[in-house]
């Protein structure tokens, strides 16, 4: 399995909705897709693990959205923060794609550089927050 595949659902879920939807309109023309379920705004309860005691506890609710389809007949779900029925539909999809192992060489190529473009916007970001760091040692020599 392609590492690129491992993280798959946080590239769907963090990159441009207008980058993964052309993706899903190019697949649609490529096979059979079936909405099961339409998308759906629900709250979804969060857990969490207590570090301590390794407890597990609900920390609170979010609002999501999920999705159910079948491509060629194979099942696929989504689900992502927020009200994004769009983008529950697109992760939902390429569940269903990746249970069939059906994704090619050129849409692994597409998610790739979605997958660069993320990691450049999150290093820039890390390098913002790193410009606001306050040096104490040096506070404490004036």
């Amino acid at each position: 399995m392609h590492r690129m595949l491992e993280n798959l659902d946080q590239v769907l879920i963090e990159s441009p909705l207008e980058a993964v939807q052309t993706l899903v309109e190019a697949l649609e023309k490529q096979h059979t897709i079936r909405l099961v379920r339409e998308p759906e705004v629900c709250l979804t309860m969060l857990r969490a693990e207590d570090s301590l005691d390794a407890q597990e506890f609900y920390l609170g609710e979010a609002l999501t959205t999920s999705c159910e389809v079948s491509v060629d007949e194979t099942a696929g779900f989504g689900m992502c923060l927020g009200e994004e029925p769009v983008r529950a539909y697109c992760v939902a999809v390429f569940d269903a794609l990746r249970e069939m192992q059906a994704i090619d060489e050129a849409l692994l190529e597409a998610l790739v550089q979605m997958s660069t473009r993320m990691e450049e916007r999150d290093q820039r970001e890390f390098a913002q927050t790193l410009r606001t760091q306050v040096d104490f040692k040096l506070l404490e020599q004036e």
